[in-house]
């Protein structure tokens, strides 16, 4: 047979070769293939050969070999449950700490400060925007290490791969990061203002809260811990699939300059044209700052530019 999915799973399907055994059925049919208790003994030593043999290969070959196949084998993370942590072992990832090099889970955890609990990843398409993403600066600021994830079945690995090596993978982008602690005076002074800008921006966010992820930008979009992240979004939207509304919260830097600036506007005139103006540059500053596009860039490109004249 030229593809026998019954002896080697849908992630190793780069691989080649020939299996010989001399107790296979000689009327071998599609069925007989699917419930010989053989055919599954086999299937489970070729799994266990290969996963050696990569985990035996030598590290500057291994690293060729997943620049090629790396999104291919993450598919065992997703299908394959009973040899999902030893594939684990074999993922590589470049993350805020590794200047452009591979490194492996093992190597992260080994890396981590004794105050860090968790294991944080952030998805996305493009590495750029990953590794400057607002939403890593207060990660940065603990000198937190985080996985910077490209390909489109990351999505689908983090969903399959709750913990690794006891450590739990932690999204950056969604839930309560559980690093630092909102400052309750500071908050009670921005609630009125927060809870206007939410009125003002209901249409496209569910909530407006202080963030505890930003330390140099302004604002940020984050999602619960079971939201849908803004990637996968992208991802199913590209592929024509229907959606639900996915809704994230707008979390604002309140030690940011701009925003004493904007709550000082509110006080003094709630009815004031440019405060509307300065509530949707956040949003769409939030936008930006994620890699993605805002929905009226001539509108963007007119408010920075009276912004930036003073009017």
């Amino acid at each position: 047979m030229d593809d026998c999915k019954e002896l080697m799973p849908e992630y190793f399907r780069f691989v080649k070769g020939v299996v010989d055994t001399p107790d296979l059925n000689l009327n071998v049919s599609r069925e007989i293939l699917q419930q010989d208790r053989l055919v599954r003994n086999i299937r489970r030593n070729l799994v266990k050969k290969l996963i050696d043999l990569l985990n035996n290969m030598e590290q500057d070959k291994y690293e060729k070999f997943w620049e090629e196949f790396g999104a291919i084998l993450k598919v065992g993370v997703h299908t394959d449950f009973e040899n999902k942590n030893k594939i684990a072992d074999l993922l590589r990832y470049k993350t805020t700490k590794s200047d452009g090099k591979w490194k492996s889970l093992q190597q992260y955890i080994e890396g981590m400060p004794p105050d860090q609990k968790e294991i944080y990843y952030i998805t996305g398409e493009n590495m750029t925007a990953l590794i400057n993403s607002p939403l890593l600066e207060q990660l940065k600021s603990k000198d937190f290490e985080v996985l910077l994830m490209t390909d489109p079945i990351d999505e689908w690995v983090t969903q399959a791969l709750n913990e690794y090596d006891g450590k739990k993978l932690k999204s950056a982008e969604k839930g309560d990061l559980d690093i630092d602690k909102v400052d309750e005076e500071k908050k009670g002074k921005y609630e009125t203002l927060f809870k206007h800008i939410r009125v003002k921006l209901e249409d496209t966010i569910k909530e407006v809260r202080p963030s505890t992820r930003l330390t140099d930008s302004v604002a940020c979009l984050s999602g619960d811990t079971f939201d849908m992240s803004g990637y996968m979004e992208k991802i199913l939207k590209s592929t024509g699939q229907q959606v639900p509304e996915n809704k994230r919260a707008l979390e604002l830097n309140m030690s940011h300059p701009v925003m004493e600036k904007i709550l000082g506007m509110f006080e003094a005139d709630k009815q004031d044209p440019k405060l509307n103006d300065y509530i949707h540059l956040l949003l769409d500053l939030a936008v930006i700052g994620e890699g993605g596009k805002v929905d009226d860039p001539s509108n963007f490109s007119k408010k920075v530019g009276n912004l930036m004249a003073g009017v």
